[in-house]
């Protein structure tokens, strides 16, 4: 049971579950409307979905997991190295994580068609599963092609705060979608890419080309710097038209400035402190979520 719980990351699902979450508090705020029964079922899909994606990762990953445990993976890249200590069958963990999507695919279907959401929910969490699931599962393996980090930019970003906003507003409305769900996809895309860093020797060995890979990484150091920039850009401009909950944001603005200094001046390069940026990036995802949904919640 360790083992399998260790093998579902548990404290990396707050990147999934925050976003709805965020999703769901903004479309209460304008509808007056909190429906707990819905916010449920669309969290426990968002954590199936999840299982699936990590567990489905352990499996297609193994080799080149194993190979970065050797080289300079730290404790926030690669995979949990479970299945390589524990010798916990690989076939076991993939059908777990079909079971796991169809799961997921069920309660969708259910909120879709039982609870009266309609068709166009259904989609956009099939897009979001669809992302996830293959990120480096055959025959797409998106993270083995240099477009994985931007699904999962749509995947754990806009996705699901429009599910959170739609079941409570019945509305793709896309101006508070798109404003609220920037600032959570580019920081979500700025941890997958700060992540592949440790990982760089190995995933050039076997031949996984995401991004840091295709650029190298001081080019990729670069393309951080960038989404750094543009996610203070998506903290700044909706405090100028005058969304107040993301001056509560601006401690997360004030920490992708600090990590883009450091990352400019290739702090990167020392792999204690590119430990340390791993855990700042994953803070400024989490953290940007969490205090825009106390700024809703108090403005």
């Amino acid at each position: 049971m360790q083992s399998w719980i260790k093998l579902s990351r548990p404290e990396f699902h707050t990147v999934g579950v925050l976003p709805v979450l965020l999703g769901a508090v903004l479309g209460y705020s304008a509808s007056g409307i909190f429906n707990l029964a819905a916010v449920g079922l669309a969290l426990l899909a968002t954590v199936l979905i999840m299982l699936a994606t990590y567990w489905s990762g352990e499996v297609f990953d193994y080799e080149v997991d194993t190979l970065s445990a050797q080289m300079e993976k730290n404790k926030f890249s690669g995979g949990t190295l479970v299945l390589q200590q524990t010798g916990i069958p690989r076939d076991k963990v993939f059908k777990a994580s079909i079971v796991a999507i169809l799961l997921a695919f069920l309660i969708g279907a259910y909120m879709a068609w039982g609870m009266g959401y309609g068709t166009s929910l259904f989609l956009v969490g099939a897009a979001g599963a669809f992302m996830g699931f293959f990120y480096s599962t055959p025959p797409f393996q998106w993270a083995y092609r240099g477009i994985g980090e931007t699904f999962i930019a749509i995947a754990y970003g806009w996705l699901p705060v429009a599910v959170g906003y739609y079941i409570h507003t019945g509305s793709w409305d896309l101006a508070p979608i798109l404003i609220y769900g920037t600032p959570i996809a580019i920081s979500i895309f700025m941890v997958i890419l700060i992540n592949e860093f440790p990982d760089y020797p190995a995933d050039k060995t076997v031949g996984k080309k995401n991004l840091v890979v295709r650029l190298g990484r001081e080019r990729a150091a670069v393309l951080y710097i960038i989404a750094a920039l543009l996610f203070l850009i998506s903290i700044i401009i909706p405090i100028f038209m005058g969304y107040r909950a993301f001056i509560f944001a601006i401690p997360a603005g004030i920490l992708a400035l600090l990590n883009l200094v450091d990352m400019a001046r290739g702090k990167w390069r020392d792999r204690n402190y590119l430990e340390q940026l791993c855990a700042r990036t994953i803070i400024l995802n989490t953290g940007t979520t969490i205090l825009l949904i106390v700024g809703i919640l108090l403005t």
